[in-house]
């Protein structure tokens, strides 16, 4: 697949993304939220601490002990310390948006273009099917990771500066945040997308494909975001050990996906 092909095919997709009435709130509403919950979590720090101590919310109490055995989080007040705690976990949250936001790209990607009667010139190009869904899969990953990266560092300029207001403490992303942002989530956010593309070839119509992909490869696709990226916030060479795993799996899963698309059935069923 030459640059030129990939070129078209991602102005094309951008071009799709902008006028989706479904994705662009998606698209506006998560990095929003990135930004507020930084904030939120720290203007509440003496709130959690008080209702902590006092043992009116046992997890908080819980929390509050855990902060304080754990020798990864430095600082001299346990407001502090409590804030980098949050502030380090927050970073599995950036990391949830490339996956929602890929997949539901990808799960457009190829449905709708069947609704659209559009599929039918692409397949029938010389283009094979290894091309097709590797510029598909780009696509769809392309702006969702745009959108994290900006969303993270939004996020991270907010908690630094309501951190300075609030606290005094200048708190930064963790190695375990960055390794996990910058290798680990495009790993999650691709093996998310594949899962959408398979559902967008097997459907035949758009709210099926989003309905599917929304009740099942969207929470499959989290509670592997949990098994990996909770660890990689605290550690970075397991988020690097994992984003390697990642990039395995969704190196064997891009493979299936190439042998079970069926260029044949789609023209013949469109036709």
């Amino acid at each position: 697949m030459t640059v030129a092909v990939l070129g078209l095919f991602l102005r094309k997709e951008l071009l799709d993304l902008r006028s989706n009435k479904q994705l662009w709130p998606a698209y506006l509403l998560l990095p929003l939220v990135a930004i507020l919950l930084p904030i939120l979590l720290v203007v509440l720090l003496p709130t959690l601490i008080q209702e902590g101590r006092s043992g009116a919310d046992p997890m908080l109490n819980l929390l509050i002990q855990t902060v304080s055995r754990d020798p990864s989080l430095h600082g001299d007040t346990l407001e502090e310390r409590l804030a980098r705690l949050l502030l380090r976990d927050l970073g599995l949250f950036y990391m949830l948006i490339g996956v929602i936001l890929a997949s539901s790209s990808a799960a457009l990607a190829l449905v709708r273009e069947k609704e659209q009667r559009t599929l039918e010139p692409i397949l029938a190009t010389p283009l094979d099917d290894r091309e097709l869904l590797l510029a598909k899969l780009i696509a769809a990953l392309g702006p969702a990771l745009a959108t994290t990266w900006l969303a993270a560092l939004a996020g991270c300029l907010a908690g630094l500066l309501i951190g300075v207001w609030r606290i005094g403490a200048v708190i930064l992303p963790t190695p375990g945040n960055l390794v996990g942002w910058l290798l680990l989530g495009p790993g999650l956010a691709a093996f998310a997308a594949l899962g959408a593309l398979r559902v967008s070839a097997r459907f035949t119509d758009v709210p099926g494909a989003t309905q599917f992909t929304g009740l099942v490869v969207v929470p499959v696709s989290l509670i592997v975001v949990a098994l990996f990226g909770r660890p990689a916030m605290a550690s970075a060479p397991f988020g690097l050990a994992g984003a390697l795993l990642m990039g395995l799996l969704v190196y064997l899963l891009f493979r299936r996906n190439v042998r079970r698309f069926r260029r044949e059935e789609i023209l013949t069923r469109w036709k």
